[in-house]
């Protein structure tokens, strides 16, 4: 199979090898890690869609593969709608991968995809410029690199936002590399986490200050920016307010209640709100 002009992810788990030090931690790693690829392929791979759709369940990824501790995305023919699963896929793979205690740091670049099934062979030309920026990073996210900006931005917002907003998808901000802080496109994996699994997620991170510290500055930044969040009437109890995240052609919805948990609304009238935010 040759794929040609697609997005390409690398994410690699930080820390990995550092939570296997016998043959006991050697064997809840790779329980824990099978899980969790096992719920990002059938959660987000491959979404389900919703009871009593008429819609056939569609691949958010042409090609997905966990090597190691490494993750390869690839998307299908670049256009609006691949482009925005893509990203949105890739953000929700973050999240999950963080609350677990397994935060993620990548790249996106632009190139060609090559496999051979019978032998269990991919090659991409992309894979050394994606490599060479995940490792420069000194945190926990994903950046666009340069040759995939205008690709992404277009498809995804449309043009660049004039506004900070939490909500926003991907944000242009200084990112901390080991060669000095570079201003980039990063990836918005923070927004609809809870407050609980973004405090758990750093705890993990505790055994390396670099790294924690710039994350910490960036949730910080994320945090200073205005939330677009909408509040909902009573009749929405348990739910208490209402996340959105747009792009061109999907949108996600979160709710949570008064503590910052996901809940399920109290009623319907949900979806007319959702419409009209779109």
């Amino acid at each position: 199979m040759y794929l040609e002009n697609r997005l390409i992810a690398m994410l690699d788990v930080l820390g990995f090898g550092n939570q296997i030090s016998d043959k006991n931690d050697l064997k809840i790693i790779t329980e824990k890690y099978a899980l969790l690829i096992s719920e990002a392929q059938s959660k987000i791979f491959t979404p389900k869609t919703m009871p009593g759709s008429k819609v056939a369940s569609e691949n958010n990824f042409e090609i997905g593969e966990f090597v190691f501790d490494t993750i390869v995305l690839v998307s299908y023919p670049i256009g609006t709608k691949s482009v925005c699963k893509f990203i949105f896929s890739t953000i929700h793979l973050m999240e999950l991968f963080f609350k677990n205690n397994l935060p993620l740091r990548g790249s996106i670049g632009v190139g060609e995809y090559s496999t051979d099934s019978n032998n269990t062979v991919f090659l991409s030309n992309a894979f050394k410029r994606l490599s060479e920026y995940e490792k420069n990073q000194q945190w926990t996210g994903c950046i666009l690199l340069q040759e995939a900006e205008d690709i992404v931005i277009s498809n995804l917002l449309g043009s660049i936002p004039s506004d900070n907003l939490k909500s926003t998808a991907m944000h242009k901000l200084k990112i901390p590399m080991r060669t000095g802080d570079q201003k980039r496109w990063c990836l918005n994996w923070s927004y609809m986490l809870p407050i609980k699994a973004l405090n758990t997620g750093l705890k993990y991170l505790e055994g390396d200050p670099q790294k924690i510290k710039n994350t910490k500055k960036y949730l910080e930044e994320i945090m200073s920016m205005k939330d677009d969040h909408q509040l909902l009437p009573p009749e929405f109890l348990p739910a208490k307010t209402m996340k959105t995240m747009k792009s061109r052609s999907t949108m996600r919805i979160l709710f949570e209640d008064g503590q910052g948990n996901a809940v399920e609304p109290g009623c319907d009238q949900w979806q007319l709100i959702a419409y009209e935010k779109k």
